[in-house]
């Protein structure tokens, strides 16, 4: 199977007027595939009329639907991810919506399908923000991000879509999409390389590269498809040399070879998912001249008919052990034989109608279609695998059959070089700007060259190397045509260092509790302060970190995180920091911080006043607030000193002070500017605005931000059978009751985080936080675990911030000192500070979701799974649950330890559900219909997504 290709050497040298880009459209489908449909239905060509009579019977092709965009995506919801349900389904109906319609506008004409598809995709931009769920949100990304950028592909030339719309569009793509994808791509959640199946990377891939195309980013599409193009050092499930990971001699196969999939012997449900995802990504990059069908020898086809040949019943294939970070599968995956998902389509006509080779297997699983026509969203049933591609194959991807399959195209490849470099790819990113670069187009050895090479962008140049000065990110294609007359393209996408998308940041600061997002920053002496920015939408290479005294000079820092620490602040200085992403391109933010020319105090209770500007305080109580000057000129009687008091922008006091005469007549500053702020019943924030105007004319300006969150003492009513986590909201840990560290929640060993909080009715009502694994141990006033029955110092106050956030302050009893718990980042740890007051709430404590029913799941387990007369049956198979019922109702799926992990409606008849949650064993399914009967069921999984 190994190809060798012939350097051919003719050069050109040329420069470029206009840059040429991606082809558009250019994803699943191009101009040519929609003009060619359009002219077949149009003379009532078969199967494509049959195809497209299909089409107008999907529920999607409605003018009538209603777009449902909501603000956050769920998939994998009801987790301690993630507490809202899932809704994912709201996106992928109308993605298939917005899809359908738009092919609907190409093949008929009718505006209406147009305006409907726009509408649709333009609700969502304007309304979305996230994407949220445990590790599903991951599939969440791929699947419908993919799925929306298709669907704007087709739409983006139509005079309707106002241009600003469409760039809206773009930028959502970007902001919403582009990073949950290429974060999972490069992080994996932190699991080794071959712990996710390949549809995860698959549907990932995909995504980014339609990003790509989209919004014309070569640097995204070139880090998106190195993923299935390249990658050999690691075993990505959906790099190629592992997707099809072992190759089996057999005369039966293409080339000589049949290819074990990845998920082969997982199940073959899974198994056709990747092979139609795998099959819409090298359509994808052979529409934009990138032919990925034929990389490394045309391996996936290989693997596409293993795959095909086993759901179409071949029972004696070649299969070999393979094994995973999560273990070892034996032997073909045998649930769900037989499953067809609508590609196959595309690879009968790319591999007989293009390249004239047999792939009978594909074929035979077309055929079994009803009439050979597949279909999309909206007819493999109501849930999401019947909305993993958005499908039509038939529809556009038939051509007219290859009477002569010696006519075929030659395959190509690609090489570039560059200031000495010789890299054998004809993608490539980060090259510096300006250089000369060699393209060279490479054929099979032993092919004849014809001579026949034709360059897009300079018809000039009829060579199969030229050397170009690359100013600028962008494509070329070159077009060679074979001795049989037959051409093919091989695209070069090249990226130049420093140009891509950077998306947006924000400043941050936090300093004694507050915090904002000023850049000209007002410390206090000698105060610490924390600033930088917040950024997530690409991934980063460099932080850079420079500090000037007069905002002209720089010196470097030498520190790279987007956040810094200065301690006990006493001088006004400038900083700048510059995020440099992977791209090379660069966000910079300068920062001034000032040490303050007045000192803060706020004052409550017992009229004792504490310094700072955030403070929490008890609900009800009256609270002033005032500020002190604390330079000389601020203190000065020859100087004017201005407060402004400001409430939601609203100026709500406001003072001017300069001197008053003692009884010697001589001039006494009047200094201090207090706001009596009164009863608060909620937390609230306040601006102070202070200028100084000495006698000379200097000026001085000062702003400081109070923060006074309120909060309500020991009102949390915990019940004997309530749990609690315990949870670090900064880092997002949760403590576990063994050790009484901070560490990444285990869903496996769920008992080891939760704890027990007993009321403590004769100490203070206060309460104790005791062990869920083992009742004799509990917090200490130390922090640690203890078995002491030191009932005055081991029970704590419990402040909660008064909001919904379930935010808390735990704090020392009088007999242990007084003072409150804290974590402990460096050592994951807890920590004790001996203040009397504080101003932050470092813990959420979160009550365990019980499930419904008096005595929770736990009398569940043992019950039997079938009453006597059964409303349900079911079987399940790795993520795939089966369940036939006889009526309509919900279902609750929760652990052993009675975490709720699903809720599914369920209609009467078949349901196909999708487990969402990654527990291995034995899990409880409560189902109740409305006409309040009950059953519960045992569901067994021994492997996980």
């Amino acid at each position: 199977m190994k190809k060798r290709y012939l350097i051919v050497m003719t050069l050109c040298s040329s420069l470029w007027l206009n840059a040429q880009n991606f082809i558009h459209p250019g994803m699943l489908h191009t101009q040519a595939d929609l003009n060619r449909t359009k002219a077949k239905v149009e003379v009532g060509e078969e199967p494509w009329a049959s195809a497209y009579r299909k089409l107008l019977t999907s529920p999607h092709v409605s003018l009538d639907w209603k777009a449902a965009p909501v603000e956050k995506i769920v998939r994998g919801g009801r987790t301690i991810w993630e507490p809202d349900p899932d809704n994912y389904q709201l996106a992928y109906r109308d993605a298939a919506t917005a899809y359908q319609c738009a092919l609907v506008w190409h093949i008929s004409g009718d505006k209406a399908y147009a305006d409907k598809s726009v509408q649709i995709l333009n609700a969502w931009a304007k309304t979305c923000k996230k994407v949220s769920g445990d590790t599903n949100a991951c599939l969440a990304y791929g699947l419908y991000g993919y799925q929306f950028a298709n669907a704007a592909e087709l739409m983006r030339d139509y005079p309707g879509w106002d241009a600003t719309d469409f760039g809206r569009f773009k930028e959502w793509m970007l902001k919403v999409w582009y990073h949950g994808v290429i974060g999972f791509l490069q992080g994996r959640n932190g699991t080794q390389d071959d712990h996710y199946w390949s549809n995860w990377g698959l549907c990932n891939v995909l995504c980014a590269m339609s990003i790509g195309i989209l919004c014309d980013d070569v640097f995204i599409y070139n880090q998106a498809t190195e993923y299935y193009k390249y990658m050999e050092d690691h075993r990505y499930g959906e790099s190629l040399h592992h997707l099809v990971w072992k190759l089996h001699p057999d005369e039966r196969g293409p080339f000589g070879y049949f290819g074990q999939m990845q998920e082969s012997n997982r199940d073959q449900g899974h198994a056709e998912m990747a092979l139609a995802l795998a099959a819409d990504l090298c359509g994808t990059g052979r529409n934009q001249g990138d032919d990925f069908y034929a990389l490394m020898d045309d391996r996936i086809v290989c693997g596409f008919e293993y795959v095909n040949a086993y759901n179409s019943g071949v029972d004696d294939l070649p299969n070999s052990p393979y094994t995973n970070c999560d273990g070892t599968f034996m032997r073909m995956g045998d649930w769900a034989r037989g499953t067809n998902r609508p590609a196959q389509a595309r690879i009968v006509n790319y591999y007989e109608n293009v390249r004239g080779i047999d792939v009978p297997y594909s074929r035979k699983m077309l055929e079994m279609n009803e009439n050979g026509i597949d279909a999309g969203g909206g007819f493999g049933g109501g849930n999401s695998g019947g909305y993993d591609h958005l499908g039509f194959s038939t529809l556009m991807c038939t051509l007219d059959p290859l009477e002569d399959k010696t006519k075929v195209p030659t395959v190509l490849n690609g090489k570039i070089t560059y200031e000495g470099r010789e890299i054998d790819r004809p993608d490539v990113n980060c090259i510096p700007k300006g250089a000369t670069v060699t393209l060279t187009a490479l054929l099979p050895d032993g092919e004849t060259d014809t001579g026949k090479w034709a360059w897009d962008d300079d018809p000039a140049c009829t060579s199969s190397t030229r050397d170009i000065v690359l100013d600028t990110s962008r494509t070329f294609r070159v077009h060679y045509t074979n001795e049989k007359g037959v051409s093919n393209t091989q695209l070069f996408a090249l990226h130049v260092e420093g140009e891509g998308w950077t998306g947006n940041f924000t400043p941050y600061y936090k300093m004694n509790g507050t915090t904002g997002t000023d850049t000209l920053i007002y410390v206090k002496k000698y105060d610490d302060l924390t600033f930088g920015m917040e950024y997530i939408d690409t991934p980063v290479r460099e932080w850079k970190w420079e500090k000037s005294t007069n905002g002209q000079n720089w010196n470097a820092l030498g520190h790279n995180e987007n956040l810094m620490t200065l301690p006990s602040v006493s001088s006004n200085a400038y900083y700048r920091v510059t995020m440099t992403n992977q791209a090379g391109a660069r966000l910079q933010q300068t920062f001034r911080v000032e040490v303050s020319e007045i000192d803060p105090f706020i004052a409550y209770g017992d009229d004792k006043n504490y310094s700072g500007t955030t403070l929490a305080v008890p609900r009800h109580t009256a609270v002033s607030l005032y500020a002190s000057p604390n330079s000389l000129l601020a203190q000065s009687a020859n100087s004017t000193r201005i407060y402004k008091w400001i409430l939601d922008k609203d100026t709500i006091q406001a003072d001017t002070l300069t001197f008053h005469l003692n009884d010697l007549g001589g001039k006494v500053a009047d200094l201090n500017d207090t706001l009596c702020v009164g009863v608060l019943d909620t937390c609230m924030e306040y601006t102070l605005m202070f200028h100084r105007v000495s006698q000379t004319g200097s000026k001085a300006e000062t702003v400081l931000h109070f923060n006074l969150p309120v909060y309500e003492s020991n009102t949390l009513e915990p019940q004997a059978k309530d749990s609690f986590y315990i949870k670090d909201p900064q880092t997002g840990r949760y403590l576990r009751n063994t050790d009484a560290t901070f560490t990444a929640l285990d869903e496996t060993d769920d008992r080891s985080f939760l704890w027990r909080i007993r009321p403590m009715p004769l100490y203070g009502d206060r309460y104790m936080f005791v062990s869920q694994t083992d009742n004799n141990k509990h917090l200490s006033d130390e922090g640690t675990l203890t078995t002491k029955n030191d009932y005055s110092k081991h029970s704590f106050n419990l402040f909660r911030k008064y909001s919904d956030e379930d935010l808390y302050a735990i704090g020392l009893s009088s007999s242990a000192g007084s003072g409150f718990l804290e974590t402990d980042a460096d050592n994951l740890a807890l920590s004790v500070t001996t203040r009397s007051v504080f101003s932050e709430f470092p813990f959420a404590i979160i009550r365990k979701v019980q499930p419904d029913g008096p005595d929770g799941i736990k009398d569940r387990r043992n019950e039997t799974e079938y009453t006597v007369n059964p409303i349900v049956s079911y079987s399940c198979h790795g993520q795939e649950l089966y369940l036939k019922s006889k009526e309509a109702g919900i279902l609750r799926i929760y652990s052993l330890s009675g975490v709720l992990l699903q809720t599914e409606t369920c209609e009467m008849g078949d349901n196909h559900i999708r487990l969402l949650f990654r527990n291995k064993g034995i899990c409880i399914g409560l189902y109740a219909t409305s006409t309040g009967k009950r059953q519960s069921i045992k569901i067994t999984r021994n492997s996980v997504i």
